[in-house]
């Protein structure tokens, strides 16, 4: 049953709108690989941001004790299992959260404010997921929501949250030059918008579908780096600043989600052999991923 007035988020309802975002982004997995164009053409953005949330909601079963551990544990296990770019943006949108509801004051449940500043913290921790942030992407979804002011009514914050977001969503086709090309959204932004449809839904507000256009044909061929590396690694996070700085020359959509000590590292790269060498002398290199890109 859906919440109204001015109930709080609690364990409850953050784990019944997890579900929900769930449902959404299996519903939409084909539309979300059909429009992903951004940052390369490979259509698996619906595919690795379900993959990324499922991790997640498998790592909470039995833990939902307040609203901070269970988002800490969705946190945890999408970061684990994060794949792509969009996978790693979204555990770590995740992992900001999970930090923003820990401080609360009171653990059973969080207030409108108290859930403003969590997607405040959600969106700064994405951004720093990204060594080179763009706009156009989840990135700018996550900042319209977090910039939304909170109302003592979540149903009502909620409206204006729904508002902000997919004005946000329909202007990415407007940001990136491959959006603009293949005149469509951009495929993680709407992911992520479908987080926030899921809390909407819970608080009351009628959600309808967004009117999305069908990714134009476009006639150039991919160009960018011919591969995608995972790998993970323990270590601290002086040790993971010094990867980051490693491995920066040697390719493109760098993005890390995790928390001190557990990082799992995302590049695209046309020499994965030699981004594990750079970093094989500071730490130990496990669960090493590897797949071609391109149309």
């Amino acid at each position: 049953m859906a919440n109204t007035g001015n109930a709080g988020i609690d364990a409850a309802t953050l784990q019944a709108a997890m579900v929900q975002f769930q449902a959404l982004l299996a519903q939409n997995e084909q539309l979300l690989n059909d429009l992903n164009v951004y940052p390369v053409p490979d259509s698996d953005t619906g595919s690795n941001t379900l993959h990324t949330l499922k991790a997640g909601i498998a790592n909470t079963v039995g833990h939902a004790s307040d609203v901070g551990e269970y988002a800490t544990d969705l946190a945890t296990g999408a970061a684990k299992s994060a794949l792509g770019n969009s996978g790693v943006i979204l555990a770590q949108y995740l992992q900001g959260l999970a930090q923003g509801l820990s401080q609360i004051e009171t653990t059973d449940q969080c207030s409108p404010s108290e859930w403003q500043q969590a997607l405040e913290q959600a969106a700064v921790v994405a951004r720093e997921s990204v060594l080179t942030p763009a706009e156009g992407t989840m990135l700018t979804i996550a900042d319209a929501a977090a910039n939304v002011p909170a109302q003592s009514d979540f149903q009502k914050y909620y409206q204006a949250v729904q508002i902000a977001v997919r004005t946000a969503v329909i202007e990415t086709q407007n940001l990136l030059p491959e959006l603009v090309a293949a005149e469509v959204v951009d495929s993680g932004a709407l992911a992520l918008s479908f987080f926030h449809d899921s809390f909407a839904s819970s608080f009351g507000v009628t959600i309808s579908p967004l009117q999305i256009n069908s990714r134009k044909p476009v006639a150039a061929t991919y160009v960018g780096p011919a591969f995608e590396l995972m790998f993970s690694v323990i270590c601290s996070q002086a040790i993971k600043a010094e990867i980051e700085s490693k491995i920066a020359s040697l390719g493109e959509s760098i993005a890390i989600s995790g928390a001190e000590p557990n990082f799992n590292f995302h590049i695209h790269t046309d020499e994965p052999h030699l981004v594990i060498e750079s970093c094989e002398d500071k730490v130990e290199i496990t669960n090493i991923r590897i797949s071609e890109l391109g149309n």
